[in-house]
């Protein structure tokens, strides 16, 4: 294995928090176990190191109090970064608000991740066994200059490239989302992200009870790229333009903190595409990996491979 899993998406500092409910306007609530982590792509990045493949951050690191938690922390999980350094800006930070039926609530602030420019990822360069990780966070801040500029270097590619859009995909602009249809990545959608895209492809939801199948198949069918659907501890739908969507059975887990599990999914996927597994059996893995990192509190608890392989099990 020589290949590695590349981030172009942020990486910024998670305030996490457990609250009994997510204050209303004019509320306010006392919160329990507040801590510090490392968060966004980072989790997706720690996960690609726990199945044991080499990582690397392509993003903007600022200077200042929380770029030096980042720093710290990619140094200590063996993640290298390879992207610029802001001088003049701090990285951003997150409060992550858990309530009590473990859902999650982002309220996120802008850092030096979302300031670069058009030759940002300038000096990225993927082989052919690398993965290229992208998020749909870096088309909504001034850096998407740099990723749109990198897309349209690597058009015609030799390696493979996921792109997880996040929460964010309603406000991804129209012309990324063509330019994306054109690049054909690999697609890491969760439920609500699958119909927010089927919408915006044009397709209606069915409502009974093949509607996942269907909506995979559609969507990918439209955007001519794998699709793989996280749907909880259902599982997930892997579809593909020429090809019918099936599903991959979930391992059902108490769920503790699910801050995170889309990320670990994710990163488990990348790190077994360059291990060359398909589609099906890197999903097969990450399905397995998630449902244990939702009965872990913190929002980077992927396992090892091992582990995920002893879930399967």
């Amino acid at each position: 294995m020589t290949g590695r899993v590349i981030s172009l998406g942020q990486i910024i500092v998670d305030i996490a928090m457990r609250v009994p409910s997510v204050p209303r306007a004019g509320e306010d609530v006392f919160a329990d176990d507040p801590r510090w982590y490392t968060g966004a792509s980072f989790n997706t990045l720690q996960a690609v190191r726990q199945m044991g493949v080499d990582a690397c951050w392509a993003g903007i690191l600022g200077t200042g109090p929380m770029a030096h938690i980042i720093s710290r922390t990619i140094q200590e999980t063996g993640i290298r970064h390879i992207g610029p350094t802001d001088r003049q800006r701090d990285s951003g930070f997150c409060v992550a608000m858990t309530d009590q039926s473990a859902e999650r609530t982002f309220v996120s602030t802008r850092g030096a991740e979302a300031y670069g420019g058009a030759g940002t990822f300038h000096q990225v360069h993927p082989s052919a066994a690398d993965v290229v990780h992208m998020t749909g966070y870096t088309f909504v801040h001034e850096t998407r200059a740099g990723l749109y500029a990198f897309l349209r270097r690597t058009l015609h590619r030799d390696f493979k490239a996921v792109f997880d859009p996040g929460p964010v995909l309603e406000d991804l602009p129209e012309d990324a989302l063509r330019l994306l249809v054109d690049y054909r990545p690999i697609w890491s959608v969760n439920e609500r992200e699958l119909s927010i895209l089927a919408h915006r492809l044009g397709i209606e939801a069915t409502g009974n009870s093949d509607t996942f199948a269907y909506m995979t198949t559609a969507v990918a069918r439209k955007l001519h790229a794998p699709v793989v659907a996280r749907v909880g501890k259902g599982g997930a739908w892997v579809g593909a333009e020429n090809t019918c969507a099936h599903h991959i059975c979930g391992y059902p887990t108490h769920a503790v903190d699910t801050n995170g599990a889309g990320d670990c999914h994710t990163g488990v996927l990348c790190a077994r595409l360059v291990c060359a597994d398909s589609l099906t059996a890197a999903a097969r893995i990450a399905n397995a990996a998630a449902s244990i990192a939702v009965s872990r509190p913190g929002p980077a608890t992927c396992p090892t491979y091992e582990e995920a392989l002893r879930a399967m099990q």
